[in-house]
């Protein structure tokens, strides 16, 4: 699926949460425990401080104030992301190897460098295509075949299509590489493009959609939130679809997906990745076996218009009648991927929203109860601008207070100074947090294929940690200042419109928008900055 989805693993929650702890210890003194009742004849007698788990003294007193403090971080450790061996194959197919010999195990990712980007009048074509490579089955295979031979390897064959790329990888042991190399070879190189099993995936795909259009209030405000944060003169940037509706896709057939899949999965649009305990030489050996005879030429370049940040705060009301609930995304755009800005945008968006120790989740879910979740993302593309969005969920009678509390975030993060603190605790966080990600073979495979993908340099990641360590506060407040731009986002709101249209109404002008008629606009409400944003709250909602 090509869903644009930041999100957290239990490990960076983890470190977030640890990281976190200083400044939460800072937020309030800490508090004595009640007296307890005397203890029953013959019961042991514990020490109050051990019972609640602190430390205790001799004496029985309590502990200094220091003792009561986590220790402060100390240097964080030396990273170096592992060294990328690069080979070209005669056809063009890129290779690049990275050896990591920790486990017996490797990670094989063939990427194309084409995704939903490229799927122009036929929204939803490259995610059918793609996922039809698994389930069409391939050359003298079905589908069934394909996966029991994958099965038989402990393993599982992984079709993704994102916005800029799609790939197919497995994981495997140190001894079947080659052959995992042959498989995704077959997959890419001989799908069987069979129209009863078309049919099938087809209808799984609309189902999906349908079941996310019905339930799932983030998915349709992200459909008009990326159409109207990318919108053009022409209406074609490649950027402006989320995700096909249930419409679109019964518009793509199966000569379509094989037209795409013809156009974009070519050598020369393609780079493989093998990661874990092996070594160039075995791996180029191995893709001259299996992709050396594969040919095609890469598809045409797309055009990727100019796109501006908003010039005011536009409103968008995606209609969901009697919603208990509502989801609000509000977004704007930042640098390039590729900018020397990135990293200082990256440590103001931790401060803003990025964790548990961020603004959003300390002041509007845990301060003020307005928002069941709440975070800041930057999203980086491989042409254009990045992404920054501000997102929560909420109650319907509170979504007129959760969205002021937002647009007041955005304001002060480009206005107001930064707590030294908050700069420390995002800095660590986004510096430590590789150490995370390279936890795993399938991660340091997914990293080394980011950059392919995204055109960074071998060292990226290294020049990249060194240069968020060095940020200071100076640097962070006016990468703030030129992004964070009170006043100039795209805002838009999945909720009940017949009760929301009036509080958000107070922010701008309002365009409603029906779901069920291929989000088409069906009304307007002009702007009344004197509309009250707080609702009563009905039962049930």
């Amino acid at each position: 699926m090509n869903s644009l989805r930041p999100s957290l693993s239990l490990g960076f929650l983890a470190l977030a949460t640890l990281l976190s702890l200083p400044m939460l210890a800072c937020s309030a003194p800490a508090k004595t425990p009640a007296a307890q009742p005397a203890p029953t004849s013959g019961a042991p007698v514990v020490p109050v401080a051990l019972a609640y788990g602190a430390p205790d003294t001799d004496d029985g007193t309590a502990p200094p104030e220091n003792r009561v403090l986590p220790p402060k971080s100390g240097i964080p450790p030396s990273f170096s992301f592992p060294a990328i061996s690069h080979f070209e194959l005669k056809n063009g197919l890129k290779v690049r190897v990275v050896q990591r010999p920790t486990l017996p195990i490797a990670d094989v990712k063939l990427v194309f460098l084409s995704g939903s980007a490229t799927d122009g009048g036929k929204p939803g074509v490259a995610t059918l295509a793609g996922e039809f490579l698994k389930a069409g089955g391939t050359g003298a295979w079905t589908s069934r075949q394909l996966l029991d031979r994958v099965e038989s390897l402990g393993s599982d064959l992984r079709i993704v299509t994102s916005r800029d790329a799609s790939s197919i990888s497995m994981s495997v042991t140190k001894d079947n590489v080659e052959t995992s190399l042959d498989l995704i070879s077959q997959v890419a190189r001989r799908p069987k493009f069979s129209g009863s099993e078309y049919r099938k995936l087809k209808k799984r795909e609309m189902d999906r959609v349908a079941s996310s259009a019905k339930g799932d209030a983030r998915w349709a405000a992200n459909m008009v939130f990326f159409r109207e944060l990318f919108r053009t003169a022409d209406g074609k940037h490649p950027y402006a679809s989320y995700d096909a509706t249930t419409k679109q896709l019964e518009q793509v057939m199966l000569y379509n997906a094989k037209s795409w899949y013809q156009t974009h999965l070519t050598p020369k649009n393609a780079f493989l990745v093998v990661t874990g305990d092996v070594t160039p030489e075995i791996v180029q050996q191995a893709a001259e076996k299996y992709f050396g005879g594969w040919k095609g030429e890469a598809p045409k370049p797309l055009r990727y218009a100019e796109v501006t940040t908003p010039s005011a705060i536009s409103i968008f009301l995606v209609d969901r009648p009697k919603s208990a609930q509502s989801q609000i995304q509000v977004g704007t755009f930042g640098p390039p991927r590729s900018s020397a800005d990135w990293p200082a945008l990256k440590a103001a968006n931790q401060v803003l929203g990025g964790g548990v120790a961020g603004r959003l989740f300390m002041d509007v879910r845990e301060k003020r109860s307005l928002a069941y979740s709440t975070y800041s993302y930057v999203s980086g593309f491989a042409h254009g601008p990045s992404l920054i969005s501000l997102s929560a969920g909420t109650q319907t009678a509170k979504t007129g207070l959760t969205l002021k509390a937002l647009l007041e975030h955005l304001n002060k993060m480009g206005s107001a100074p930064l707590d030294p603190e908050e700069l420390s605790t995002a800095t660590r966080y986004l510096s430590d947090a590789f150490l995370l990600r390279l936890e795993t073979t399938r991660a340091v495979s997914s990293m080394t294929a980011s950059l392919g993908i995204l055109g960074l340099g071998d060292k990226y990641y290294d020049e990249y940690r060194a240069a968020v360590t060095a940020l200071d506060e100076a640097t962070v407040q006016s990468t703030a200042k030129k992004y964070y731009v009170g006043g100039h986002a795209i805002v838009v709101v999945a909720g009940d419109a017949d009760r929301l249209q009036g509080p958000l109404s107070h922010f701008g002008r309002v365009t409603v928008i029906d779901p069920d008629k291929e989000f088409s606009v069906v009304k307007t409400v002009p702007h009344n900055p004197k509309a009250t944003i707080e609702l009563k709250r009905i039962e049930g909602t």
